[in-house]
């Protein structure tokens, strides 16, 4: 969601009425217009059964050490689901009342009692002592899921006081019984999966048009540090260093595919040629055309100003085969409008594609997931259809920005434990003049209303985080282990520091808790607040986006410490990089940029869908 909506202001005056559109009343007669009845085609609402499944899925869905074996305690779980409907019946009786008995009480009953102090879904009790030296990798898959199945009675309580229905036990059963199995089939199929010798990591990356050449500068130059040390042996080397996923909407979804792309053998140099030439060599003509029409079709057949046939060309032809069996994957994220909800599509989830699809069918349906994410509302037509194991899922789909401009909770349910958030926007609002007329306060409206879901939803990756980390512990604390064991100290990595990269001074940060200080950190990278120019709505000129790609160079090399320590890449060769000078960086980039003239070389400033 960017500026220059201008013509959303004159769709609404159009569509007032005929030749009176141009009359203020006419169109405050149109806003305060009330609803008409609802039409035979509304949509049906998510039959509850499948919002118990994600419910159950969304706490399931983690990185554990042994998948094949979480896996099968999520499906006997799915199975026997009795504690999970006693707990979520029990907060739901004394929902505004004391519901700790629920958990522990003293006819041992409650949940706690139930699961982590009995053997529950084939979960063993500990039965060794908890040696820091040498953890049992059972032990603490365990504890992990004990933890994560806890969260499921609490949701299922919240589901049913939002419903104001009661839910049925078969329907809550059936609901556990197949999120429990999704949970299952997708941790068992994914590439990563968590080692105690180094962090699971991530990116995620933000929306924000051409803009995106900040973020793509960042990680140009993040992926030119692995690119020089990766696959060598220490002291010199950092061995197997990498990203294992990256979450974008928008033009991050375009960006993560690239790091997606960079870590399939054989593609890393190709990886941030890409990445620089769409980030710094591409003008409007190469990423679509116009629906030139009559303005007053908006109100008819025409749904967007733009088609995105250039971008659907651009991944066609670098999405590999490879990519989609490769260690990293790849979660894009867009929104249905018809329905309102957040889907994000992950190029090694089960629950993604058909079975049996061919990477050809994988490869369009990872497409179109990228092209739904960018498409935004009235400025470009939406995408109608996204990739499931059920078939094609039909839809209205739209930019993932409306609702998950900065998905960092992607990251955190599917069990990132070090992670880089880059955004296209400053920690606040930049400021703006005094609007002079309606236009402008439309304009500055949109702006502060798609800066706050980043904020509210950042913050929440941040509380889930802490909080799964926390349940975490508290599970392994009362299956009897040692302080030192609970909070994961000696375990493989460790954070060389835990002070300010844990978390920015805005946002929570899992260094407040020292229980969980060593299980999650995150760092932040906003668009430094310079004055560079910006890039609104669809407009792509190298004269802006090269001095943003620049700038995102410049950034990482300023944080490249913070970072290094943070995905813990370690070795000579990755220090060297950062103790560069930043000039000389910086020059470095610049050097590689081709000038606007060529970007623009037999290229039309505009293409309508009819050419």
């Amino acid at each position: 969601m960017r500026r220059h909506l201008t013509p959303l202001l004159m769709f609404l005056a159009a569509t007032a009425s005929g030749c009176s559109f141009l009359r203020t009343d006419t169109l405050l007669d149109t806003v305060n217009a009330p609803d008409s009845p609802a039409p035979k085609d509304l949509p049906i609402r998510v039959p509850a059964v499948e919002r118990v499944a994600g419910l159950t899925r969304a706490q399931l869905m983690d990185s554990y050490l042994d998948p094949a074996r979480a896996g099968a305690w999520m499906e006997a779980l799915g199975a026997s689901p009795e504690a999970v409907l006693d707990m979520t019946g029990c907060l739901v009786k004394h929902a505004g009342n004391d519901t700790a008995s629920c958990y522990e009480n003293a006819e041992r009953m409650g949940y706690v009692d139930r699961t982590v102090k009995a053997s529950a879904w084939s979960v063993p009790l500990p039965v060794q002592s908890f040696s820091v030296a040498a953890p049992s990798d059972e032990e603490v898959d365990a504890q992990r899921f004990l933890s994560n199945a806890m969260g499921i009675g609490p949701s299922l309580a919240a589901l049913q006081q939002s419903l104001e229905v009661p839910l049925s036990r078969d329907v809550l059963a059936q609901g556990i019984q197949r999120g429990a199995a999704s949970a299952a089939a997708y941790v068992r199929a994914r590439s990563w999966k968590r080692d105690l010798k180094r962090p699971s990591t991530a990116v995620v990356l933000s929306g924000g048009g051409a803009n995106g050449a900040f973020s793509a500068g960042a990680m140009w130059r993040l992926l030119g540090i692995l690119e020089q040390c990766r696959g060598k042996p220490a002291p010199e080397g950092c061995g197997d260093a990498r990203i294992d996923l990256a979450a974008g909407t928008s033009t991050g979804a375009l960006i993560s595919t690239l790091v997606d792309l960079f870590h399939t053998p054989g593609q890393e140099a190709n990886a941030r040629r890409l990445l620089m030439g769409n980030y710094t060599c591409t003008v409007e003509s190469d990423l679509y055309c116009v629906n030139s029409t009559w303005l007053w079709n908006l109100a008819d057949d025409t749904r967007g100003l733009v088609k995105f046939d250039g971008i659907y060309k651009k991944l066609d032809a670098f999405i590999k085969d490879e990519q989609l069996h490769n260690g990293t994957e790849l979660v894009s994220v867009s929104v249905d409008f018809q329905t309102g909800d957040v889907f994000s599509v992950s190029d090694q989830d089960p629950a993604d594609f058909k079975p049996g699809a061919t990477d050809k069918q994988r490869r369009g349906g990872m497409t179109n997931a990228i092209v739904a994410s960018i498409a935004e509302p009235v400025l470009s037509n939406p995408v109608g259809r996204l990739p499931s194991a059920a078939g094609d899922r039909t839809g209205t789909y739209y930019d993932g920005g409306v609702r998950s401009g900065l998905p960092l909770l992607q990251a955190v349910q599917r069990g990132a434990e070090r992670v880089l958030v880059i955004s296209t926007g400053g920690v606040n609002p930049s400021p703006a003049t005094d609007p002079k007329n309606a236009v402008s306060v439309l304009m500055r409206t949109i702006d502060l209303f798609v800066a706050q879901p980043r904020v509210g939803e950042v913050q929440q990756a941040e509380l889930l985080a802490v909080a799964r980390r926390l349940g975490e512990y508290n599970v392994c604390v009362l299956r009897g282990a040692t302080e030192d064991f609970c909070r994961r100290k000696g375990l493989g990595f460790q954070p060389r520091t835990v002070g300010p990269g844990a978390g920015q001074a805005v946002w929570m940060g899992s260094a407040r808790f020292d229980q969980v200080a060593s299980s999650w950190r995150s760092a932040w990278m906003f668009k430094p607040e310079t004055g560079l120019a910006t890039a609104s709505g669809y407009s792509f000129t190298p004269e802006v986006m090269q001095p943003l790609f620049v700038a995102g160079v410049e950034s990482m090399q300023k944080r490249c410490a913070e970072v290094l320590s943070l995905f813990d890449i370690q070795g000579t060769l990755a220090a060297n990089e950062c103790a560069r000078q930043l000039v000389e960086v910086a020059d470095e980039a610049r050097a590689a940029l081709p000038s606007a003239a060529q970007c623009r070389e037999d290229k039309p400033e505009r293409r309508t869908c009819e050419d």
